[in-house]
């Protein structure tokens, strides 16, 4: 949750996962881990072991309850040295539309392999070892050397997912930003230039006028969705109606991780609010914002940055579509964001983006994809593919 400080544990399971139920239906597993830390002593010049810690852990949601293989334990990969785990990658199960029926599928998650083994063979054995046991895969995937073993392994790389950026408070991004730190493949001359505004005191000044002109800009470009009613709020909507919207929108797909209620609800259950269009009573699309963790990414120098997770509507309702983008906006506001991102691989989305004053920015991530039944013809053009960047709970880098 919000505030709250993120580890990641490598350790041993020493007891069996325990699967309940909340009251609301929200899956949960629990289960026990010991973590031994090890120290390279120089003088024996050997690694040795440290006290143990033993820690219990809760999986949520999809992690805990396999929803591509009912009554199965989601796949997972591990090399041991021992009992001491020195290698490890898992996988959450999905739904996947293919443009006709919903196949069951995994994200492939949390490759791991300890500091001292990351020039052998073990990296290659994990990536190996999950694949034999996935029947179909998807991966989002930002490090070059992780991109090599999946590929390695039958993984098709169809490229990086698009980021577009939306200033809510352009001034004090304009002051604050480091933009050399970001690693985004910025022409040399911009990044100085923006740097030397920033020494001089006028990129505050240029945010400002910039903020003003971007937001009268996709207010103009709002007016077809005006007869729409948007609302924001924690709760999301019921299940059936993130069902309707789903069967709504997924004729206009020919890829995509199925997003109806079964997913949206408990996946994003937590963090996030809910935006909603709708025309009377009916709901025609939904979007989800992950709002500002309290420590962002020291690139950011205390940016605040909101995503947008998730968004689902018919591609024919571009009304829809800016309709909900403009409540994001307003939840984004209210949570004290300072920009929006939002990932996309879609056309269709990647229009309104910039209709909304989103500004593309280089993708990181790739898309990664294994398929081992050949029972479905995947799109290899990323276009195609209808991908967000809460997919594979990858919304949790800010």
């Amino acid at each position: 949750m919000a505030g709250d400080t993120q580890i990641t544990v490598v350790g041993n399971l020493v007891s069996d996962p325990e699967l309940r139920y909340t009251p609301t239906g929200v899956a949960v597993a629990n289960f026990r881990v010991a973590s031994t830390p090890r120290t390279f002593d120089r003088q024996a010049n050997e690694w040795k072991d440290g006290d143990s810690l033993f820690l219990t852990c809760n999986v949520w949601r999809q992690a805990a309850e396999n929803v591509a293989e009912p009554g199965e334990p989601p796949p997972t990969a591990l090399v041991l040295d021992g009992t001491r785990v020195i290698g490890y990658c898992g996988s959450i199960p999905l739904r996947l539309w293919d443009g006709a029926v919903e196949r069951p599928a995994y994200w492939t998650k949390g490759l791991m392999v300890l500091p001292e083994f990351r020039n052998g063979p073990i990296g290659f054995h994990v990536c190996k070892q999950l694949a034999a046991h996935l029947p179909r895969a998807l991966g989002l995937v930002v490090a070059p050397a992780a991109r090599r073993l999946f590929t390695a392994v039958g993984y098709s790389d169809l490229g990086a997912i698009g980021n577009f950026v939306r200033l809510l408070r352009p001034a004090a991004v304009a002051r604050q930003l480091d933009v050399g730190a970001l690693g985004l493949a910025l022409p040399r001359w911009l990044t100085a230039a923006v740097r030397v505004a920033q020494r001089i005191g006028i990129a505050g000044l240029a945010g400002a006028g910039a903020g003003v002109a971007m937001d009268l800009a996709a207010a103009a470009m709002r007016r077809t969705a005006r007869g729409l009613t948007t609302s924001w709020s924690v709760g999301a909507p019921s299940a059936a109606e993130l069902d309707a919207v789903w069967r709504s929108a997924r004729g206009g797909l020919k890829a995509s991780p199925v997003r109806d209620g079964r997913y949206l609800r408990p996946r994003f259950a937590a963090s996030y609010v809910f935006c909603s269009a709708r025309d009377a009573a009916q709901l025609l699309g939904v979007a989800v914002v992950r709002r500002p963790s309290a420590s962002s990414d020291p690139r950011l120098r205390n940016i605040r940055v909101a995503t947008l997770s998730d968004i689902v509507f018919p591609l024919e309702r571009r009304d829809v579509g800016l309709a909900l983008l403009a409540a994001v906006a307003e939840a984004a506001r209210a949570a004290g964001a300072d920009a929006i991102l939002c990932s996309t691989s879609h056309p269709a989305l990647a229009r309104l983006l910039r209709r909304q004053a989103y500004v593309p920015l280089p993708g990181n991530v790739h898309v990664l994809l294994h398929d081992r039944t050949n029972a479905t013809r995947w799109p290899r053009d990323l276009s195609a593919w209808w991908l967000a960047r809460g997919d594979g709970e990858a919304d949790e880098v800010f």
